[in-house]
């Protein structure tokens, strides 16, 4: 009886903590793959921002390089 029952249980114990792992596993990807949209959401509006900032810039050099004449 022990040589049926030994195996039988270490194989649904075995069972049990594949499917527990598989789930945390699973659970791990899925905020993986959101965090991996919000950076592709972030690069996406990145150079419209940079624009913004660097065209002001450009035009006071540009301005400073014609009124120092350079």
């Amino acid at each position: 009886m022990e040589y049926f029952l030994g195996p039988v249980i270490a194989l649904l114990l075995g069972m049990k903590f594949t499917a527990y792992k598989s789930s945390a596993v699973e659970a791990r990807i899925q905020a993986l793959e959101e965090r991996i949209e919000q950076v592709d959401k972030t690069n996406e509006e990145m150079p419209k921002k940079i624009l913004a900032v660097v065209s002001p810039v450009a035009a006071a050099v540009k301005k400073l390089n014609q009124e120092v004449g350079i």
